[in-house]
Order: C-alpha cells, then structure tokens, then sequence
C-alpha cells in the first residue's frame, strides 16, 4: 500500500502529511474564466439591469444617492487586477452624472454591520486613494450600527423580527449596493438587512439555534436563513414603497483561483441580481461529492474574513473550523453524524486588543467556566452587546461589536453536536484547544490513527484541500 504524502494548510505555512491510501481527495472546481473586460461588464449590466430600470430612469438632477458598498473583510484574498469596488463606483458615479445628479448629492457608505469600522488607509485598499480623497470624511462613512440618530426602524417580519437600517437607505430617493459576495451566505437582501442593520435586528438570526436541522447557509435553496433575509427585505420594500426609494444591486463574482479574478457581474432588482450570482457562486464552487466520510481531514490558514488588517486569533480558528470548513456544504454534512472532523492548526493564542477587545474576555473569562455556546448566548449576548466600553470601542475605536464573538461561538454549535470528536492537530497551545472544544494532537498522523481507533481502521476519509474555500454538494 502507498501512503498519500501531500501538503496542507497550516497557519502562515504548507505542512507535509501522511495520510491513508484509501483517502479520498477534494478539491475546490477549476477557476472559472475570468471575464476580459470587467469595466465593459459592468456597464453593459448598468445598462440593462435585471429586473428594474437603467440608471437614468431611477434618478433626476434632484435625487440623493446612496452607494452602499461591502466592507474590507470580503473577499479573503485580493482581487488580482484591482478590487472590484474601485472600479465599480466610479463607474456608477459617471452614470449618475449623465443622469443630471451632482456629486455633492451622493453619498459612499461601508455596510460594515457588527464587523468593525474601517480606518481610511484600510479604505483606501479596497476604494483607492482618489475615490477616498474626492469624498472626504462627511460623504464617505461607515456604518454605525449602534448610532440611536442614525437608525431608522421599519416594522417587523410576521414571526417578530425586529428590522431596523441605516437612515441613510431611508432618506436617499436611490440606494445603489456594491458586493462582492464570496459565498451564497452573502449578497442579495442581507447586504442591507445586515450589512446596514443593528444589533436589535441581527441577533435574531445570527445566533445559535438549538433546534437547528444542519442545513448549511451555503445551502441557498433549503437554508432557513436565506427565507429570513428575503424576510426581512420584504418589510424593506413595503417601509420605502411610499418614499419612492429604489434599490439597485450591483455584485461581482470572483473565481477560485488565488489571487482571484472577476469571473461574473449582475445588476438588478436585489432578487433578479442576487439569483444570477448564485448560480455563478454554485457553478465555481459547488463540487458534486457522493457520499459521506466518516472522518474528514482539513487544513486551515491563520486567514479569515474577521482577521483583515488585524490578528488571527483562537476564537476565529473555531469560527473558521467549524462554520466555513466543515460548516460549509450542501445537501448533507461531509463528515456523517458520528464522524470526526480533523483540523490542522498551530492554534496560536494571539489577540488584537484594538480590533477584538470583547473576543479577549470571552475566552479569558467566560470559556474557562461555561463552554455551552447556547448558555453562552443566552446569559452574555445582551450584556455583551450594551456594555458601555464595548459600544464606545466599536463606535469609536475601530473594534468588533462586543456581541460579534458570541455570534461566531455559537455558529460552531450544529457541527459539535454532529460530530463524535473534533481534533486539532499541530496545536502548539493545547489548553487553548481544549478551551475551544478541540482535542489536540501534535500531528495530523497521530489525529488520524486516534480516528481510526476509534471509528475502525477501514473507516473512510476525505481529505478537503483549502484554500480557497470552496463548498462540497454531497448526496448519497
């Protein structure tokens, strides 16, 4: 028998593996085409938009004009040719000028949700110098989610959701959205109902969920969470139905190759825009995989959507393991229920005191005592939230909400009631993996004999290779 010997993701670096013949290998699909001329794309979608009217129908001289636009998180890597909101708002900005509207009339504002806010160099990475420059500290903005003057609230979904936005979508006769969703999870009505949200609004569906089913939220067509966004965006539409605001989407879609490149982009109505780049989404990243695993085997970089500009630390791993690893999948879970899921890590217990204050004290203080992500929510998510230093912090400090890493720690929670055990291999801090829910092993050769001791030495494996990241559509 031939041992498969290959490399993985671990940390800043490749590590070499051993692992079973027997082990089944997956990869993310071959980058798509990147499209020739993006900037040609892009008007050629501006001017017949999906579902809506072109530009020059929605506005007049007199219309204000908001340009909401993803914040630096996404996508994971760099765009290979330049970001895809540098050349987009421009672009959008011409347009608006044929149409008669001043530029004084517009307004740039990040979506940055419960994510911190940006600095302008960290702006700048994703706008460019000019584009930050020309729109100065008054007209570009990031969101404020915890501003009591600057969110409106519109009314509630039928089972009592709180919807509450930026003022800015209320107050503009025309509110133009930039994205770059990277996975199904993002784009389409959560730009807004999230990304320009609060926090009375998103704790009702960025929480764990005990009676959670396991549907992935990369799972577009069954995910509860993509009826709540449609939701909460039909109480958007009925909210700016009588003010006559329009909202126009503007996504564009990356292949799988690293650096990326612009491989799609749509215009529209949020429904028609949002539903072409899921099928481009799924076309790129969704890989037909028959059956499951009885132990799959990951390797993770110290690179995450929460870590950008800032510090990787031990609460995003967990968030990155169990949520956009193993938590990332259509039709059924990788790993059968039962299974054992084994991650590589050196699981460094690094912080950003800055960025990610409230993270510090959920693992400092909270994790050594309560493990339980549905405890955790129910007895801190509120406090967390409210504390006046963390509110301070995230309003004027450039931190995370003090809420965001309990909405990460409780998205790990489907996948440790699926899963038998969970290792970490390679962790250099075994108490830190411990403190998380993993079991460490100081290699992935160790973890994967301690799998087969325990679930039988002809138990099955698969070994999913990321980066990039990538979504497995497994069926029987």
């Amino acid at each position: 028998m031939n041992p498969l010997v290959t490399r993985i993701a671990c940390g800043d670096r490749q590590i070499k593996v051993t692992l079973p013949e027997r082990t089944r290998v997956i990869r993310a699909p071959d980058p798509l085409p990147p499209l020739p001329d993006v900037e040609k794309s892009l008007r050629d979608a501006l001017a017949v938009p999906r579902g809506m009217e072109p530009l020059p129908r929605l506005v007049g001289p007199k219309s204000r004009v908001t340009i909401a636009f993803d914040d630096p998180a996404k996508p994971l890597y760099p765009i290979k040719g330049g970001d895809f909101r540098e050349l987009a708002i421009p672009i959008i900005l011409e347009e608006l000028e044929r149409a008669g509207v001043e530029r004084h009339r517009v307004r740039l504002l990040c979506a940055n949700a419960l994510h911190r806010q940006w600095t302008r160099s960290e702006l700048t990475r994703i706008l460019g110098a000019k584009l930050v420059r020309a729109f100065g500290t008054s007209r570009l903005r990031c969101h404020d989610a915890e501003d009591p003057e600057g969110l409106v609230p519109l009314g509630e979904t039928a089972r009592g959701m709180e919807v509450e936005v930026n003022r800015a979508v209320v107050d503009s006769d025309l509110v133009i959205y930039v994205g770059v969703p990277a996975t199904p999870f993002n784009g389409g009505w959560k730009s807004i109902a999230v990304g320009l949200s609060s926090w009375r609004s998103i704790r009702h569906h960025h929480r764990p969920f005990p009676q959670a089913r396991g549907i992935s939220t990369q799972d577009h067509e069954r995910s509860s969470f993509h009826k709540l966004m449609r939701e909460m965006g039909e109480v958007i539409e009925t909210a700016l139905a009588p003010r006559g605001t329009r909202i126009l989407q503007v996504e564009g879609i990356v292949n799988s190759a690293i650096p990326p490149q612009v491989c799609g982009v749509f215009a529209g109505s949020i429904e028609d825009a949002h539903k072409a780049s899921l099928g481009l989404l799924d076309r790129q990243f969704a890989l037909p995989v028959t059956g499951q695993a009885d132990v799959v085997v990951y390797g993770l970089p110290n690179n995450d959507y929460y870590s950008r500009f800032s510090v990787f630390n031990p609460i995003l791993l967990r968030n990155l393991a169990l949520s956009y690893a193993a938590g990332s999948y259509q039709g059924m879970p990788l790993a059968r229920a039962g299974g054992i899921a084994i991650f590589a890590n050196p699981c460094h217990r690094q912080w950003s005191a800055q960025n990610h204050p409230s993270y510090v004290e959920l693992f400092d203080k909270i994790l050594p005592r309560m493990r339980d992500p549905f405890e955790v929510w129910d007895k801190y998510a509120e406090e967390f939230a409210h504390r006046p230093e963390y509110v301070h912090r995230y309003r004027t400090a450039y931190a995370f909400h003090g809420a965001h890493p309990l909405i990460l720690y409780g998205q790990g929670a489907y996948q440790l009631k699926h899963l038998s055990r969970v290792f970490l291999a390679r962790s250099e801090d075994p108490e830190v993996a411990r403190r998380l829910g993993f079991e460490p092993f100081p290699t992935v050769e160790e973890a994967v004999a301690e799998a087969e001791r325990t679930l039988g030495q002809d138990c099955s494996i698969t070994y999913q290779v990321v980066p990039p990241f990538f979504w497995p559509r497994v069926s029987a």
